[in-house]
């Protein structure tokens, strides 16, 4: 694994895609600081994963009048 400047992978960003494309991983570092990965592409796939329902319980509240018609909106919407 190289690790590559921003500024030299900016320059030559085709050829290290076509490397990246063989096989090649490559570390992007700005000022030394890795903050990105160039390597080969690899399929994901979400077949198999399962949502986690209840996740979210108690995070929302539906107040009772949720559906009640709201009188503002009316009288701008309808005009009268």
């Amino acid at each position: 694994m190289s690790v590559l400047k921003l500024s030299e992978a900016k320059a030559h960003l085709g050829s290290y895609a076509r490397k990246a494309s063989k096989g090649e991983t490559f570390v992007l570092a700005d000022r030394n600081q890795p903050i990105a990965s160039l390597g080969p592409y690899q399929e994901i796939s979400a077949e198999g994963i399962q949502p986690k329902f209840g996740l979210a319980k108690g995070l929302v509240v539906v107040p009772d009048d949720f559906n009640a018609a709201v009188e503002s909106f009316e009288k701008d919407f309808y005009g009268s």
